[in-house]
């Protein structure tokens, strides 16, 4: 089974977050084919900006958080036009973007997500948590 990484998940499973269910541990340690997104790391940018206190990362997290994954197997997916084509057509059921383009790439890569957002429930996409 193929997995792309929700940026929480990122998040939490490098910093061994106690928010994290014990099912999307055992995922995480096992799945063979798993994904982080370019978008979550442009989210992570994001957040950070705004001075959120549950983003106060490193100050060189976008190195560290993309070579931490990588180093175990985790496979970097970047944003292709394709990607961005594809939110175009999903219903409005999530409204957040950078959401609504992690589904855009788990459905192009025919690939589950693990996440904790329930919202992602309403698109034809398996969700693990």
């Amino acid at each position: 089974m193929r997995l792309l990484l929700d940026t929480h998940t990122i998040l939490w499973a490098l910093s061994d977050d106690p928010r994290m269910s014990e099912t999307a541990r055992e995922t995480y340690a096992s799945c063979g084919h798993m994904y982080f997104s370019i978008v979550s790391l442009w989210e992570i940018g994001i957040k950070l900006g705004l001075n959120r206190p549950d983003f106060q990362l490193t100050e060189n997290w976008w190195q560290v958080i993309p070579e931490t994954l990588t180093r175990t197997g985790v496979v970097r997916l970047e944003l292709e036009p394709i990607h961005c084509k594809q939110v175009a057509s999903l219903p409005l059921h999530h409204r957040d973007p950078f959401d609504r383009l992690l589904i855009a790439q788990a459905l192009n890569l025919g690939a589950g997500i693990l996440s904790k957002d329930q919202k992602m429930d309403a698109y034809d996409i398996r969700r693990i948590w």
